[in-house]
């Protein structure tokens, strides 16, 4: 391979030749060590003494239940997490571990570091009687168990190696040990003499949590990868494609549990320095690209992600058309769904087109299902046609046992028709018929959407209270999947809803109290944070605007414009008619009836009401009665159309006043 390939992550290399799937580094080594020691301390406290031939006045070590399940679980995360430095694996295990099974490990290092390769050569060769039956005594280490199996893929990569490749492994021991001992604490007293858990902080600011895995990441984002030396870093296929799963898991149910885009980003570029094959990287990227919105960057890592998975497939295999025709059907409906979270519906549709022909020429029925959920979207809401699109993906969706399709299409259609102005014990049928099916196959991520559409559409009916318990629903309902708690969109609009009860109430401290706990649940870079800035500015409109502090008030109309561009035409032609400047008001709310007019699609039923009773309360200043009993009607039409209670109660009362 030419330099340049070397270095160009998206060039495929000659032949496809993927690299080994598993190799010897020092930090896979210092791991076996580690497993070694503690299955030798386990032997010893099985055996009797005499069987052992131990010197009776030493007492055999012993591990409590704590500290065995700690082990375990520390393990496991090393074995899944990329390879550390001496210093990092050090503050990990030094918190978790028995202090004699940490020095004895510690001693086993350094063995290694002054002996040489013989003392390695001799370890490994004895590292494979840990899963050898030894007459009546019990295995220590199943060879199928998950150390078991990286015990034997260790010695099957060792037996691999060469002298001289032997020779590179201990070089490379002895930088990794170098380095570690370099940023230790020099004195042992300094290591052992206080708290472990003070000691571990102490050396760094990350350790494990015991509480569970979904925090064995987090150590991550720390660590300076690019300046480091050793072989940190390194990942094997399994790793890779741990951590990649992991990664993808977290964004698509709790944003925050993952890494953040430039750390998740890094370590991507880790990955395909270390595993070029691994096509899901690209997809990660792509995902990746998406949170921060990155137009270009999607689009490259997409293409590339399919561009990968038709390179790396066996030219020799029978199913190797078939694959093709399903990785380019695919390709197309991703592309379609790409451009359509950007907003471009024209290119979006093109591309849909293209899947659906693909699809249909390989009558694969799935992938038209899937297309179809999407083509309702890019069509005419509010359409008969749209509707039609909707019960025939719904139907089919349920047939084909896709039970997430089918639930996206029930509510689909449930917001469709109260749009449409049905009534709402229909539209709530639907919805219900949503929350049987995600009670059935477990679906807990559209709980959450379907309780946060039924907040929602409590809220365009005008019943607050139905509002207010639907959204602490939300807050309530038991999400945990893989120990990880959904954290996605539906949780940010209902604390949103929450914080605007709160600030309708006047309570603004507590509104704001709200708005800083969603802060810290999404922050500014994940891709729902926009939800309480929009959120927030127009709790600061309203609060400001009752306070007479202008400046303020036009800032946040200013920076609510960037979120939500309606609804800061609307504020702004609020406070120009509070400041005096009515005419200038009705000119720009005269604008925004004209945009609704065109194209209503992209607004609430409620939001077009809220315009219409605008207004005539800014008609009315003007003393233009007649314009004022147009206007009122207009506002009394639209929102007996779509059962808006509340703004039909206000005016019915403006009527009965004008």
């Amino acid at each position: 391979m030419t330099a340049d390939a070397q270095t160009d992550l998206f060039t495929f290399g000659l032949a496809n030749k993927k690299p080994l799937k598993e190799q010897v580094t020092p930090h896979k080594l210092a791991l076996l060590v580690l497993i070694n020691e503690y299955s030798v301390i386990k032997k010893a406290e099985n055996l009797a003494p005499n069987v052992f031939a131990l010197d009776e006045r030493e007492p055999v070590m012993t591990f409590t239940e704590t500290e065995k399940r700690n082990f375990m679980i520390t393990i496991l995360q090393l074995l899944q997490s990329q390879d550390l430095k001496l210093k990092e694996l050090s503050v990990k295990i030094q918190d978790n571990l028995n202090i004699q099974l940490y020095e004895t490990f510690c001693d086993r290092l350094r063995e290694f570091f002054e002996e040489g390769i013989r003392v390695i050569q001799d370890f490994f060769q004895n590292l494979s009687f840990l899963l050898i039956q030894e007459g009546l005594i019990e295995l220590c280490i199943s060879k199928f168990s998950v150390l078991g199996v990286f015990l034997r893929r260790m010695i099957l990569a060792f037996e691999k190696l060469t002298f001289s490749q032997v020779i590179k492994l201990h070089a490379k021991f002895v930088e990794y040990y170098n380095d570690g001992q370099n940023e230790q604490v020099p004195e042992e007293s300094n290591i052992f003499g206080g708290s472990l858990t003070d000691t571990a902080l102490s050396l760094s600011e990350v350790r494990f949590n015991k509480s569970g895995l979904g925090h064995s990441m987090d150590a991550l984002r720390h660590t300076d990868w690019k300046s480091s030396q050793v072989p940190s870093g390194f990942f094997s296929q399994k790793q890779a494609e741990y951590f990649i799963a992991q990664q993808g898991m977290l964004l698509q149910h709790n944003e925050n549990e993952a890494l953040s885009p430039q750390v998740l980003q890094e370590r991507i570029m880790d990955i395909l320095k270390a595993r070029p094959d691994i096509a899901e990287a690209h997809f990660l990227s792509y995902l990746n690209s998406l949170r921060v919105k990155e137009y270009c960057t999607a689009v490259h890592n997409l293409y590339h992600y399919f561009d990968r998975n038709m390179s790396l497939m066996d030219s020799n295999s029978t199913n190797k058309g078939r694959e093709e025709d399903v990785c380019r059907r695919y390709a197309a409906l991703n592309l379609a769904l790409l451009h359509y979270r950007f907003g471009h519906k024209k290119e979006s549709k093109a591309a849909l087109h293209e899947a659906i022909r693909l699809a249909q020429g390989t009558n694969d029925h799935v992938c038209l299902q899937h297309a179809l959920s999407w083509l309702y979207r890019l069509e005419e809401q509010g359409s008969a046609k749209t509707a039609n699109l909707m019960e025939r993906a719904v139907t089919k969706s349920s047939e084909l046992s896709l039970p997430n399709l089918t639930s996206l299409g029930v509510q689909s259609l449930a917001k469709h028709n109260a749009f449409a102005g049905a009534k709402p014990s229909s539209v709530f049928e639907y919805i219900m018929k949503s929350d049987i099916l995600n009670c059935q196959h477990s679906q807990s991520g559209f709980m959450c959407m379907s309780y946060t559409q039924k907040a929602a559409l409590w809220k365009m009916y005008g019943k607050r209270e139905c509002h207010a318990m639907t959204s602490q629903l939300v807050l309530n309902l038991d999400t945990s999947e893989s120990c990880v708690y959904h954290n996605g969109e539906p949780v940010c609009i209902a604390l949103c809803n929450m914080a605007k009860l709160h600030a309708d109430n006047g309570q603004y401290t507590l509104a704001f109290d709200i708005i800083n706990n969603t802060k810290l649940r999404f922050p500014p870079h994940t891709q729902h944070a926009y939800l309480w800035m929009s959120c927030e500015q127009e709790i600061l409109f309203d609060r400001t605007l009752l306070n007479r502090k202008w400046s303020i008030t036009e800032q946040a109309v200013l920076n609510l414009k960037a979120l939500n561009e309606p609804e800061a035409e609307l504020r702004n032609a609020i406070l120009c008619k509070e400041k005096g400047d009515v005419t200038s008001a009705l000119s720009q709310l005269n604008k925004l009836l004209e945009k609704l007019n065109k194209d209503d699609t992209e607004v609430s039923p409620d939001f077009k009401c809220r315009t219409l009773f605008s207004v005539r309360k800014h008609n009315s200043s003007h003393k233009l009665l007649t314009r004022v009993y147009h206007k009122v009607q207009a506002a009394l039409s639209a929102a007996d159309g779509s059962h808006c209670c509340s703004t039909l109660s206000l005016c019915t009362v403006t009527n009965a006043t004008a």
